[in-house]
Protein backbone atom coordinates (compact mmCIF):
# COMPACT_ATOMS: atom_id res chain seq x y z
CA UNK A 1 0.00 0.00 0.00
CA UNK A 2 3.58 2.65 0.89
CA UNK A 3 4.56 1.54 -2.32
CA UNK A 4 0.91 2.29 -4.47
CA UNK A 5 0.64 6.35 -2.06
CA UNK A 6 4.48 6.94 -2.85
CA UNK A 7 4.06 6.00 -6.51
CA UNK A 8 0.93 8.11 -7.00
CA UNK A 9 2.33 11.24 -5.24
CA UNK A 10 5.50 10.94 -7.72
CA UNK A 11 2.98 11.10 -10.51
CA UNK A 12 1.21 14.40 -8.77
CA UNK A 13 4.58 16.31 -8.70
CA UNK A 14 5.61 14.97 -12.50
CA UNK A 15 1.86 16.82 -13.08
CA UNK A 16 2.44 19.80 -11.32
CA UNK A 17 5.69 20.30 -13.22
CA UNK A 18 4.08 19.20 -16.53
CA UNK A 19 1.57 22.07 -15.58
CA UNK A 20 4.07 24.64 -15.18
CA UNK A 21 3.13 24.74 -11.54
CA UNK A 22 7.23 24.10 -10.48
CA UNK A 23 10.07 23.65 -12.83
CA UNK A 24 10.73 20.88 -10.92
CA UNK A 25 11.57 19.32 -7.66
CA UNK A 26 13.84 16.82 -5.47
CA UNK A 27 11.63 14.99 -3.54
CA UNK A 28 12.31 12.03 -1.10
CA UNK A 29 10.18 9.05 0.22
CA UNK A 30 11.30 7.48 3.51
CA UNK A 31 10.17 3.99 5.34
CA UNK A 32 12.16 1.97 8.07
CA UNK A 33 13.81 -0.02 4.86
CA UNK A 34 14.07 1.77 2.76
CA UNK A 35 14.77 5.42 0.89
CA UNK A 36 13.62 6.65 -2.61
CA UNK A 37 15.06 9.71 -3.74
CA UNK A 38 13.90 11.74 -6.98
CA UNK A 39 15.39 14.66 -8.74
CA UNK A 40 12.64 15.66 -11.34
CA UNK A 41 12.57 18.47 -13.91
CA UNK A 42 14.89 21.68 -13.59
CA UNK A 43 15.68 24.64 -11.23
CA UNK A 44 15.08 27.68 -12.65
CA UNK A 45 14.35 28.87 -16.61
CA UNK A 46 15.50 30.13 -19.79
CA UNK A 47 19.26 30.61 -19.73
CA UNK A 48 19.54 29.65 -15.71
CA UNK A 49 17.48 26.59 -16.42
CA UNK A 50 19.18 23.36 -15.37
CA UNK A 51 18.83 19.98 -14.61
CA UNK A 52 18.40 18.75 -11.17
CA UNK A 53 20.83 16.74 -9.47
CA UNK A 54 21.65 15.81 -6.01
CA UNK A 55 24.23 18.66 -5.60
CA UNK A 56 21.66 21.10 -5.49
CA UNK A 57 20.68 23.51 -2.39
CA UNK A 58 17.63 24.92 -1.60
CA UNK A 59 16.66 27.81 0.79
CA UNK A 60 14.12 25.52 3.15
CA UNK A 61 12.51 29.02 4.48
CA UNK A 62 10.17 28.07 7.20
CA UNK A 63 11.59 24.57 7.65
CA UNK A 64 14.38 26.00 9.27
CA UNK A 65 12.04 26.42 12.07
CA UNK A 66 11.44 22.86 12.77
CA UNK A 67 14.75 21.53 11.35
CA UNK A 68 17.09 23.65 13.19
CA UNK A 69 15.24 26.23 16.01
CA UNK A 70 12.61 23.56 17.25
CA UNK A 71 15.43 20.79 17.48
CA UNK A 72 17.70 22.80 18.78
CA UNK A 73 15.01 23.74 21.54
CA UNK A 74 14.54 20.22 22.27
CA UNK A 75 18.32 19.47 22.93
CA UNK A 76 18.38 22.65 24.94
CA UNK A 77 14.96 21.81 27.07
CA UNK A 78 15.97 17.92 27.59
CA UNK A 79 19.23 19.08 29.39
CA UNK A 80 17.43 21.34 31.26
CA UNK A 81 19.26 24.90 29.96
CA UNK A 82 15.40 25.92 29.03
CA UNK A 83 11.98 25.24 30.89
CA UNK A 84 9.02 24.89 28.63
CA UNK A 85 7.16 27.48 31.40
CA UNK A 86 10.22 29.82 31.54
CA UNK A 87 9.43 33.57 30.72
CA UNK A 88 11.04 34.84 27.53
CA UNK A 89 12.50 37.70 29.82
CA UNK A 90 14.88 35.70 31.45
CA UNK A 91 16.68 35.03 28.66
CA UNK A 92 15.88 38.35 26.67
CA UNK A 93 15.74 40.98 29.64
CA UNK A 94 15.03 43.71 26.51
CA UNK A 95 11.58 41.97 25.64
CA UNK A 96 8.50 43.55 26.95
CA UNK A 97 6.30 40.56 27.63
CA UNK A 98 7.14 38.52 30.74
CA UNK A 99 4.21 36.91 30.56
CA UNK A 100 5.32 34.79 27.24
CA UNK A 101 6.60 31.44 27.89
CA UNK A 102 8.90 29.30 25.33
CA UNK A 103 6.10 27.27 25.10
CA UNK A 104 3.94 30.07 23.68
CA UNK A 105 6.50 30.39 21.13
CA UNK A 106 6.66 26.93 20.19
CA UNK A 107 2.73 26.62 19.99
CA UNK A 108 2.80 30.18 18.00
CA UNK A 109 -0.03 31.47 20.60
CA UNK A 110 2.27 33.89 22.16
CA UNK A 111 0.07 36.91 21.41
CA UNK A 112 2.75 38.24 18.86
CA UNK A 113 1.50 39.05 15.43
CA UNK A 114 2.09 37.17 12.66
CA UNK A 115 4.68 40.00 10.93
CA UNK A 116 5.44 43.54 11.49
CA UNK A 117 4.62 46.61 9.30
CA UNK A 118 7.05 48.59 7.10
CA UNK A 119 10.45 45.41 6.74
CA UNK A 120 11.61 46.93 3.98
CA UNK A 121 12.59 50.18 5.69
CA UNK A 122 13.68 48.81 8.68
CA UNK A 123 17.65 47.90 9.81
CA UNK A 124 17.98 44.09 11.65
CA UNK A 125 18.48 46.32 15.31
CA UNK A 126 14.86 48.23 14.41
CA UNK A 127 13.57 44.91 13.81
CA UNK A 128 14.23 43.24 17.02
CA UNK A 129 13.43 46.32 18.79
CA UNK A 130 9.73 46.46 17.23
CA UNK A 131 9.30 42.72 18.19
CA UNK A 132 10.67 43.61 21.47
CA UNK A 133 8.47 46.62 21.74
CA UNK A 134 5.27 46.03 19.82
CA UNK A 135 1.88 45.46 22.11
CA UNK A 136 0.80 41.88 21.71
CA UNK A 137 -2.38 41.08 19.86
CA UNK A 138 -3.99 38.74 22.24
CA UNK A 139 -3.11 37.46 25.60
CA UNK A 140 -0.98 34.51 25.49
CA UNK A 141 -2.14 30.80 25.01
CA UNK A 142 -5.34 32.43 23.89
CA UNK A 143 -5.15 32.07 20.16
CA UNK A 144 -3.15 30.34 17.75
CA UNK A 145 -0.92 32.82 15.05
CA UNK A 146 1.39 31.55 13.13
CA UNK A 147 4.14 33.81 13.81
CA UNK A 148 7.92 34.57 12.11
CA UNK A 149 8.48 36.96 15.02
CA UNK A 150 8.09 34.20 17.63
CA UNK A 151 10.75 31.89 16.18
CA UNK A 152 12.93 34.48 15.63
CA UNK A 153 12.72 35.13 19.23
CA UNK A 154 13.71 31.43 19.88
CA UNK A 155 16.72 31.99 17.19
CA UNK A 156 17.89 35.02 19.79
CA UNK A 157 17.78 32.84 22.77
CA UNK A 158 19.67 29.78 21.38
CA UNK A 159 21.97 32.58 20.80
CA UNK A 160 21.91 34.05 23.92
CA UNK A 161 22.65 30.64 25.47
CA UNK A 162 25.33 28.99 22.64
CA UNK A 163 27.26 32.32 21.54
CA UNK A 164 25.67 31.63 18.00
CA UNK A 165 22.82 29.86 15.93
CA UNK A 166 24.51 28.83 13.21
CA UNK A 167 27.16 27.37 15.55
CA UNK A 168 25.26 25.74 17.71
CA UNK A 169 23.13 23.64 15.32
CA UNK A 170 26.19 22.82 13.71
CA UNK A 171 27.86 21.46 16.39
CA UNK A 172 24.47 19.87 18.09
CA UNK A 173 22.70 18.79 14.84
CA UNK A 174 24.13 19.06 11.65
CA UNK A 175 27.39 17.37 12.35
CA UNK A 176 26.15 14.19 14.81
CA UNK A 177 24.03 13.87 11.47
CA UNK A 178 27.22 14.52 8.87
CA UNK A 179 24.59 16.85 7.36
CA UNK A 180 27.48 18.62 5.56
CA UNK A 181 25.61 20.82 3.47
CA UNK A 182 22.79 22.36 5.61
CA UNK A 183 24.15 25.62 7.21
CA UNK A 184 23.45 29.29 7.08
CA UNK A 185 25.20 31.65 4.79
CA UNK A 186 26.30 28.71 2.68
CA UNK A 187 29.76 29.11 0.90
CA UNK A 188 29.16 26.75 -2.33
CA UNK A 189 29.46 27.83 -5.74
CA UNK A 190 26.43 29.80 -6.75
CA UNK A 191 25.56 27.59 -9.43
CA UNK A 192 24.82 25.01 -7.02
CA UNK A 193 22.24 27.33 -5.61
CA UNK A 194 18.68 26.95 -6.59
CA UNK A 195 17.37 30.52 -7.55
CA UNK A 196 14.38 31.38 -5.65
CA UNK A 197 12.99 34.88 -7.36
CA UNK A 198 13.60 37.64 -9.86
CA UNK A 199 13.27 40.35 -7.33
CA UNK A 200 13.04 44.31 -8.60
CA UNK A 201 15.53 45.42 -6.13
CA UNK A 202 17.92 42.54 -5.78
CA UNK A 203 17.85 40.97 -8.92
CA UNK A 204 17.74 36.95 -9.08
CA UNK A 205 18.25 35.97 -5.58
CA UNK A 206 20.40 32.72 -5.79
CA UNK A 207 22.52 31.52 -2.65
CA UNK A 208 21.34 34.69 -0.47
CA UNK A 209 18.54 34.23 1.89
CA UNK A 210 15.38 34.78 0.11
CA UNK A 211 13.48 35.67 2.95
CA UNK A 212 13.69 39.80 4.20
CA UNK A 213 13.64 39.98 7.84
CA UNK A 214 16.39 36.72 7.55
CA UNK A 215 18.49 38.92 5.54
CA UNK A 216 18.29 41.99 7.84
CA UNK A 217 19.40 39.63 10.74
CA UNK A 218 22.78 38.52 8.28
CA UNK A 219 21.04 35.36 7.35
CA UNK A 220 20.87 34.19 10.34
CA UNK A 221 17.32 33.82 12.55
CA UNK A 222 15.12 31.29 13.93
CA UNK A 223 12.60 31.51 11.66
CA UNK A 224 14.07 31.15 8.01
CA UNK A 225 17.57 31.49 6.88
CA UNK A 226 18.52 27.97 6.66
CA UNK A 227 19.90 25.98 2.89
CA UNK A 228 19.86 22.10 2.52
CA UNK A 229 20.45 19.24 0.08
CA UNK A 230 17.30 16.82 0.03
CA UNK A 231 19.85 14.31 1.11
CA UNK A 232 21.12 16.34 4.24
CA UNK A 233 17.21 16.64 5.13
CA UNK A 234 16.38 12.79 4.79
CA UNK A 235 19.10 12.40 7.14
CA UNK A 236 17.15 14.70 9.13
CA UNK A 237 13.53 13.08 8.45
CA UNK A 238 15.31 9.29 9.20
CA UNK A 239 16.52 10.25 12.51
CA UNK A 240 12.51 11.94 13.35
CA UNK A 241 11.18 8.77 12.25
CA UNK A 242 13.27 6.86 14.18
CA UNK A 243 11.96 9.12 17.08
CA UNK A 244 15.64 11.03 17.53
CA UNK A 245 17.87 8.22 16.51
CA UNK A 246 20.10 8.05 14.10
CA UNK A 247 22.58 5.09 13.03
CA UNK A 248 22.87 4.54 17.20
CA UNK A 249 23.21 8.25 17.67
CA UNK A 250 20.99 9.62 19.94
CA UNK A 251 20.20 13.22 18.56
CA UNK A 252 17.26 13.95 20.48
CA UNK A 253 15.72 12.15 23.92
CA UNK A 254 13.04 9.96 22.66
CA UNK A 255 10.68 11.35 25.38
CA UNK A 256 10.55 14.46 23.34
CA UNK A 257 8.66 12.93 20.51
CA UNK A 258 5.98 11.65 23.69
CA UNK A 259 5.64 15.50 24.27
CA UNK A 260 5.05 16.04 20.98
CA UNK A 261 2.35 13.71 21.48
CA UNK A 262 0.87 15.02 24.37
CA UNK A 263 0.13 18.66 22.38
CA UNK A 264 -2.94 19.27 20.35
CA UNK A 265 -3.34 23.14 19.63
CA UNK A 266 -5.57 24.30 17.31
CA UNK A 267 -3.64 21.91 15.10
CA UNK A 268 -0.27 22.36 16.35
CA UNK A 269 2.40 20.74 18.87
CA UNK A 270 5.59 22.52 19.67
CA UNK A 271 7.20 23.72 16.78
CA UNK A 272 5.28 21.44 14.27
CA UNK A 273 1.89 21.33 12.75
CA UNK A 274 -0.10 18.36 13.91
CA UNK A 275 -2.09 16.49 11.33
CA UNK A 276 -5.29 14.40 11.84
CA UNK A 277 -5.13 14.65 15.46
CA UNK A 278 -2.12 12.00 14.98
CA UNK A 279 1.64 11.72 15.80
CA UNK A 280 1.56 13.16 12.43
CA UNK A 281 3.67 16.35 11.71
CA UNK A 282 4.41 18.78 8.50
CA UNK A 283 5.69 21.76 8.13
CA UNK A 284 5.65 23.84 4.80
CA UNK A 285 7.72 26.98 3.69
CA UNK A 286 7.05 29.55 1.72
CA UNK A 287 9.68 28.68 -1.19
CA UNK A 288 7.34 25.62 -1.88
CA UNK A 289 9.42 23.18 0.38
CA UNK A 290 7.82 20.40 2.92
CA UNK A 291 9.12 18.16 5.44
CA UNK A 292 6.70 15.84 6.95
CA UNK A 293 6.61 12.76 9.12
CA UNK A 294 5.13 10.01 11.21
CA UNK A 295 7.37 8.31 13.77
CA UNK A 296 4.22 5.53 14.44
CA UNK A 297 4.18 4.31 11.05
CA UNK A 298 8.27 5.04 10.46
CA UNK A 299 7.32 6.99 7.05
CA UNK A 300 8.61 10.44 5.65
CA UNK A 301 8.48 12.93 3.33
CA UNK A 302 10.75 15.77 1.58
CA UNK A 303 10.30 17.73 -0.99
CA UNK A 304 12.18 20.64 -2.01
CA UNK A 305 11.06 22.80 -5.00
CA UNK A 306 11.02 27.01 -5.73
CA UNK A 307 7.41 27.90 -6.45
CA UNK A 308 8.48 31.76 -6.43
CA UNK A 309 10.36 31.46 -9.49
CA UNK A 310 10.77 34.02 -10.98
CA UNK A 311 7.65 35.37 -9.39
CA UNK A 312 5.86 34.56 -6.13
CA UNK A 313 2.60 35.22 -8.47
CA UNK A 314 2.01 31.88 -9.20
CA UNK A 315 0.38 30.26 -6.33
CA UNK A 316 -0.64 26.95 -7.81
CA UNK A 317 1.82 24.94 -6.28
CA UNK A 318 0.50 25.37 -2.58
CA UNK A 319 -2.71 23.53 -3.44
CA UNK A 320 -0.51 21.09 -5.04
CA UNK A 321 0.93 21.03 -1.64
CA UNK A 322 -1.77 20.70 0.47
CA UNK A 323 -2.79 17.67 -1.70
CA UNK A 324 0.67 15.80 -1.30
CA UNK A 325 0.37 15.82 2.30
CA UNK A 326 -2.90 14.59 2.49
CA UNK A 327 -1.98 11.88 0.20
CA UNK A 328 1.06 11.12 2.45
CA UNK A 329 -1.17 11.04 5.47
CA UNK A 330 -3.51 8.83 4.12
CA UNK A 331 -3.37 5.06 4.70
Amino acid sequence: MTENKFTKMRNEIDAAIDRGDIYGASFSFINENKIDSFYHGFQGKDVFAERLDPSMIYDLSSLTKVVATTTRVFQLLSIHELGLQDSVTAYLPGFSHPEVTIENLLLHNSGLPADVDNIPNLTGVELVKKIYEDPLISKPGEKTVYSDLGFILLGLIIRTLNGSIDRSVQDHIWYPLAMTNTGYNLNRPKSRFVPTEVDAQRGQIQGQVHDYKALLLNGESGHSGLFSTLSDLTVFTEMMINRGKYQKKEILDPNLFDLMASYDENGRTLGWQRVNHQEQYVQTGYTGTILAFDPVNKQGFVCLTNRIYPTRDNERWNQDRDQLIKMFFSN
